[in-house]
């Protein structure tokens, strides 16, 4: 594994000549070798298999080794002049690396080899023959109760986003590709809780430590590797890890194929982990009818799907253009459709203007529903495509029990899509049921845990409902993790509201407007009282051409932040007429409750089919 011993000396040098530096990681070290950190990263990890950070606590540990056996220096000395933040944690250290405590290593001066061996004169034969029953008896017992246990317990894993180690760096399409196969492979396991690739993609190219993101992502496996890129074929290295509580590589294995076998290696690597686990392969579904894929198309659709992600208007218009070529060089691989159909819908959320925005939806609605009637046709157990026509349903046609159907069915083949359960939510917010509706965006963040969007929907179930207090306390949870994600800051400033608290609100509106580049806006809501920021807003959210806002629900809810009742009514039947996606969920906010008696208001409700808390 080690083909670059001097790359790897000159590791060992620095961190020896800046040992004793606590802080001095792998940004000091790449900065120091003149190389970029994602460089580091992906030269340790295909030179050593294992993370930076591990090979930076194993010189550190190796050389306290050296410090404890000259006998010269306290233990809590080593564990300062070795980089240790303190004696206690040098001590679990040392003792997750080498299975004994320090002060044991100094009394004993060598590390364990194997377990020591019970001499046969310290015991009858007699003796033996009944402990070796009675341990018998008991191991049986132990093991039973422990594969029960096992058995009744959901494991989990989290797919890591793998390392593209190709030499021209431009194939993360092909490794996030591969990163998104395997944790849908993985998710169709019934007994397995996958963790969603929008959390899992925050610890791209991370520094943390294994223990350290499988404690964020709730999760006892990590399954983490690397790509490289030959021409029409690639290697695939991958890795399962337990980081907890002592990090153990479970199983590592490398498959070297061409492109358009790469959903195969998912499979391949899906069913080993499973094995791994030692748990029972319950497909929740059949495969995909399609196997043998043009690998030029493959290629169109893992472009595709990689830019459709970052969702913007450019790269989603080029999008549109892989993967339309992908399913003109094979018209039969059902996902292309699917996220074509992804592709549309993403455009027309991207677009303000409220008539270009409608007529666009007229547009795309049969574009996206031969999209989706064709990925169903060739493959009918896709759970994308449930979801999707679910989120159709929601956004578009406001069609509250097809969406419910939609969503379960999605489910049905795989329980670990998070947005499945958030169509869920949505279905029984719209039914009055809050209960149920926080039930089911909660199983969304269970699959999906540092996703800042569904975890700040989690909080405005709560406030929903009426739990202000603990809808403040999540908001704030999220903008500790995303302090520059304005969806919080705007929930949590209607939180704040509802909470009795005006200024409170105004401050956190202050911080969206920051962040959205509204400086002349913020430095008004800094001097300026609640209401007259309020007004102000809506005389900038409502006339002119530079529009603060373009969404008409939303500014019918400011007009309600001071009282005015004409205004959202106006705004409201507005956001009706326009065909608002926003509107049918919004409009189960409590700013609303002002207008429950309204004719105009309950009119709304009416065609939408929500039902109001009244």
């Amino acid at each position: 594994m080690n083909n670059d011993p001097e790359f790897l000396d000159k590791i060992r040098e620095v961190i020896l000549k800046n040992i004793s530096k606590e802080k001095f990681g792998v940004q000091e070290i790449a900065a120091e070798m003149g190389v970029s950190r994602s460089h580091f990263f992906r030269k340790v990890k295909a030179l050593t298999g294992k993370s930076a950070n591990y090979l930076i606590r194993e010189v550190r540990l190796e050389e306290a080794v050296k410090l404890l056996e000259q006998g010269k220096c306290t233990i809590s000395e080593i564990s300062y002049e070795v980089g240790f933040s303190s004696p206690s944690y040098f001590n679990k250290c040392f003792h997750d690396r080498f299975g004994i405590t320090p002060g044991h290593f100094i009394r004993n001066k060598e590390l364990p080899q194997e377990q020591p061996k019970l001499k046969s004169n310290l015991y009858p034969k007699l003796s033996l023959v009944f402990l070796v029953v009675i341990f018998a008896v008991f191991g049986a017992r132990y093991l039973i109760l422990s594969s029960e246990k096992k058995e009744q317990s959901i494991q989990s894993i989290a797919v890591l986003p793998l390392l593209d180690l190709s030499e021209d760096k431009n194939m993360d399409y092909m490794s996030i590709g591969l990163m998104d196969a395997i944790t849908l492979e993985l998710s169709k396991l019934k007994k397995i809780r996958v963790i969603s690739r929008g959390s899992a993609m925050l610890f791209q190219e991370s520094d943390e430590v294994y223990a350290g993101i499988a404690k964020k992502l709730g999760v006892d496996l990590l399954l983490e590797g690397s790509v490289m890129y030959y021409a029409d074929s690639i290697r695939v290295t991958v890795q399962l890890i337990s980081p907890s509580p002592l990090e153990r590589h479970l199983w590592a294995k490398k498959y070297d194929v061409k492109i358009k076998d790469v959903f195969f290696v998912a499979d391949e690597i899906s069913s080993a982990i499973a094995e791994e686990m030692n748990i029972l392969i319950g497909r929740s579904n059949v495969k995909s009818q399609k196997t043998n894929i043009d690998s030029k198309a493959v290629d169109n659709y893992l472009k595709g799907k990689y830019l459709l992600q970052q969702q913007n208007p450019k790269s989603i218009q080029r999008a549109i253009e892989y993967l339309q070529e992908a399913i003109l060089i094979d018209s039969d691989y059902a996902p292309s459709y699917a996220a074509l159909a992804n592709c549309y819908i993403s455009m027309n959320k991207l677009i303000r203007n409220n008539e270009e925005k409608l007529k666009n939806r007229k547009d795309c609605r049969l574009a996206i529903q031969n999209a989706l009637e064709k990925a169903m046709e060739l493959d009918e157990n896709l759970a994308e495509v449930y979801i999707t026509k679910g989120n159709i349903f929601c956004k578009f046609d406001w069609d509250w029990e097809q969406m419910k159907k939609m969503a379960k069915r999605g489910l049905e083949l795989n329980p670990n899509h998070p947005y499945g359960h958030v169509l869920l939510s949505n279905y029984y917010l719209i039914k009055g049921d809050y209960s149920k509706s926080i039930d089911e965006i909660i199983l969304a963040e269970h699959y999906d845990p540092l996703n800042p969007s569904i975890c700040s929907l989690v909080a405005r179930r709560y406030m929903i409902a009426g739990h202000y207090n603990k809808a403040i306390s999540k908001f704030k949870q999220v903008l500790e993790l995303f302090p520059n994600y304005g969806f919080a800051w705007d929930g949590i400033g209607f939180a704040y509201f509802f909470n009795g608290e005006p200024e409170k609100a105004k401050e956190a509106w202050l911080e969206l407007h920051k962040i959205m580049g509204n400086h002349h806006m913020a430095d008004y809501f800094a001097q300026e009282n609640f209401k007259n920021s309020i007004n102000y807003w809506l005389s900038k959210a409502t006339g002119g051409s530079n529009l603060y806002c373009s969404n008409p629900s939303i500014i019918a809810m400011a007009h309600l932040l001071v009282n005015k009742k004409e205004g959202a009514l106006e705004y409201l039947e507005y956001a009706y007429e326009y065909r608002n996606e926003d509107l049918p969920i919004l409009m189960m906010n409590p700013i609303f409750k002002n207008l429950y008696d309204e004719p105009r208001f309950k009119a709304i409700a009416s065609k939408l089919n929500v039902e109001l808390d009244y």
